[in-house]
């Protein structure tokens, strides 16, 4: 494998993302995903550039993720605990199985990192 590198991640105009599944809404904003996934692994790991528009939806990977927000501002709801406010310059890891709301404010971008623990 190659070394793959996306320059100015956060300046790559939004119409020359990959258009993705639209998630499971909640309410009646309907949020839009899009990105560029630049690795993707047999063992079902992957990463890359993730976008999405304000709205709120239930978050589905359930892999484990570290992330770095590079633009925009969500909060994101667990199912456990209290809600935690991201904003551009964040960074989260994710345990897997974490299930919780998105409630994204400010359209979000993110560099993000999903991986099976188990594999």
């Amino acid at each position: 494998m190659s070394i793959q590198q996306l320059k100015n991640a956060s300046k790559i105009p939004s119409e020359k993302l990959d258009n993705w599944a639209i998630p499971k809404i909640i309410g009646y904003d309907i949020c839009h995903l899009s990105g560029i996934q630049i690795i993707e692994n047999e063992n079902g790991s992957e990463g890359g550039i993730w976008e999405c528009t304000p709205g709120k939806f239930t978050r589905e990977i359930m892999q484990a993720e570290l992330t770095t927000f590079l633009e925009g501002h969500c909060i994101f709801h667990p199912e456990e605990g209290d809600p935690i406010e991201i904003k551009a310059g964040d960074v989260l890891y994710f345990p897997e199985n974490s299930k919780g709301t998105w409630e994204v404010i400010e359209t979000v971008r993110k560099a993000y990192l999903c991986y099976n623990l188990n594999k």
